[in-house]
């Protein structure tokens, strides 16, 4: 696919990603029986969905599309059946991991832009960490500020704190806590001492879907 680098440099940026930001979220487009695909091809971007540990994943079947290089180039020789096993495989693996990450975020308190009501429920609001990981949450009055006894009605577009209490590989579910703010949760992050940020695990740089 004219990938101008290899799976080792691939590698070694996200490792360094993690290690300067490590509660980065990460996404990528898959794309499965690219021509001249092999099973051996296959298997590496298994181990590659593994070994990198995805957020957020979109993932394809290949077909032609015109006054592409592969159209004037290449040939399609992958059968469709094949591509499709081979997407299923992608997506199984994909799921595993993104449900074993998004786990790793129970417990945490995240900052969520809402969207709106949840499709599934009117009772539910759902919204986005800065991850773009769907959160969901019960739609209820919250404290207009942290510590603040004073509630407010949440509405798209507001941010929110929620204490993320499940997952799964497609979204975060949880209670809202307070209204918040970009500003403001950038700012008390950066004022708590480090003990108390490991403690409570409050990030703002999170993940969620749904």
């Amino acid at each position: 696919m004219r990938r101008g680098y290899t799976r080792e440099t691939y590698l070694d940026l996200v490792k360094n990603i993690k290690r300067i930001i490590p509660e980065v979220s990460l996404s990528s487009d898959f794309i499965s029986g690219f021509c001249g695909e092999t099973e051996d091809d296959h298997h590496q971007t298994l181990s590659l969905i593994r070994n990198v540990g995805y957020n957020v994943g979109f993932l394809f079947a290949y077909s032609m599309r015109k006054k592409t290089y592969a159209s004037h180039r290449l040939q399609d020789d992958v059968p469709a059946e094949v591509k499709q096993q081979r997407l299923e495989e992608c997506i199984s693996v994909f799921r595993e991991e993104a449900a074993r990450v998004n786990a790793a975020l129970i417990g945490s308190t995240q900052l969520v832009l809402v969207e709106g009501e949840s499709k599934r429920s009117v009772r539910d609001l759902c919204g986005r960490t800065d991850g773009n990981v769907k959160v969901v949450f019960p739609k209820e009055d919250v404290a207009v500020q942290p510590a603040e006894s004073n509630t407010a009605q949440v509405n798209a577009g507001d941010y929110v704190l929620v204490k993320i209490l499940s997952a799964n590989s497609q979204s975060l579910r949880g209670r809202a806590l307070s209204h918040s703010s970009l500003r403001s949760t950038v700012k008390h992050s950066e004022t708590l001492p480090r003990h108390q940020l490991d403690e409570g695990k409050t990030s703002t740089l999170p993940p969620s879907l749904e």
